[in-house]
Order: C-alpha cells, then structure tokens, then sequence
C-alpha cells in the first residue's frame, strides 16, 4: 500500500466517525456541506466515508 491508500483510509474512517458522531451530536451537522436535515447529512458522510474507506483499501493508488 502507498501513502495515497493510508489517506484515503484515514480520511474516510474521520468522514464515517464524524458522520456517527453528528447523529448524536445534531450541532455537527453545520460543517456538513449536505441538503437535508441533520439526520440526513449524517447518513450522506456515513455513506461517503465508507465509499471513501473502501477505495483506500481496494485500489491500489500510485503515489508518483
């Protein structure tokens, strides 16, 4: 894995946590650039950040 994979999977594991935390937290929801509700800005970065994890661990990037 190259320094772009670890980014990746760093980023969405912050993307998804932020995206749980701000269910519990509706105040979080203001950094969220999403239409809709809290919930469902919550639901988008879940969803984005999974996608996001996933491609840091499947694809293999090049870092050059």
């Amino acid at each position: 894995m190259t320094v772009a994979n670890y980014i990746f999977i760093i980023l969405g594991v912050i993307i998804a946590l932020m995206g749980a935390l701000s269910i519990i937290f509706p105040g979080l929801t203001r950094i969220i650039n999403a239409p809709g509700d809290h919930r469902l800005k919550s639901i988008i970065a879940i969803i984005v950040g999974l996608i996001i994890l996933i491609i840091g661990i499947t694809v293999e990037l090049s870092s050059t």
